[in-house]
Parts: C-alpha cells; structure tokens; sequence
C-alpha cells in the first residue's frame, strides 16, 4: 500500500489564512496627525486602534493621540484645554514636531499644540 503525501495546496492555503489573519490590526487609514508626529525616544502615541478600549473615552482622537504609553503605563486622552505653552510647574519630557509632552507631578500628562492641549489620565488599556 502507497502512502500518501499531504497536499502542497493544503500547507499553502493555511499559512495565507494565517498571514491574513495576523494582518488584520488596523482597521483603516491613521489618523490626520500621524503623518506629522512620529512617536518620540521616550513615548508612544497610540490612535484609536492601537489604544483598544480606551479609545472609546478620548474625546477627539483624530485631533491628539487617544492615547499615550509612558513609563509602562497608558494615559488616556481625558479633554482639550486652551493652548497655554507648557503647564504651570511641570517637566517636558518629549516632543515630536510641535508637540511637547510634559509630566504635571499630579500623575497626569499634558501634550501642548500649537492650536491647544490635551489632558491624558492614568487607565489600564
């Protein structure tokens, strides 16, 4: 009696499911400020896909990152707030284009833009 080998096609057809499967992360185009801010040395800007659940509370995550990976922890984009420059007594501790990322000792994070802030609270994504 012949033994038979496994069909090629068979191997073939699993390991394309497989890459289709893994592929299917983003669900769409990134949004309107990924292009001009690229994530700094320190952080990570996470859109809407990439935040999860928490992206469901950024308020205007086309505008600002939903949220912000930082010293293993996320914040997440909580509101918008007038642009002020930099936060009263607080520590820049990044930038990427116009955009400056500063620590407020109150266990928050503010990005500061040019056209207004943004105020990120701790969360678990």
């Amino acid at each position: 009696m012949r033994r038979r080998r496994p069909f090629p096609a068979i191997a073939f057809a699993t390991a394309l499911a497989a890459i289709a499967v893994a592929g299917c992360g983003s669900s769409g185009p990134p949004p309107p400020w990924r292009s001009g801010h690229p994530d700094p040395g320190s952080l990570s800007l996470l859109d809407s896909t990439q935040a999860g659940s928490c992206a469901s509370a950024a308020p205007d995550p086309d505008q600002a990152p939903a949220a912000i990976s930082f010293n293993r922890q996320e914040y997440v984009q909580a509101g918008s707030l007038p642009a002020q420059a930099q936060p009263p007594s607080a520590l820049e501790i990044d930038h990427t284009g116009n955009w400056a990322f500063w620590d407020d000792y109150d266990g928050n994070l503010t990005m500061t833009t040019p056209q207004g802030d943004y105020l990120y609270k701790p969360a678990s994504c």
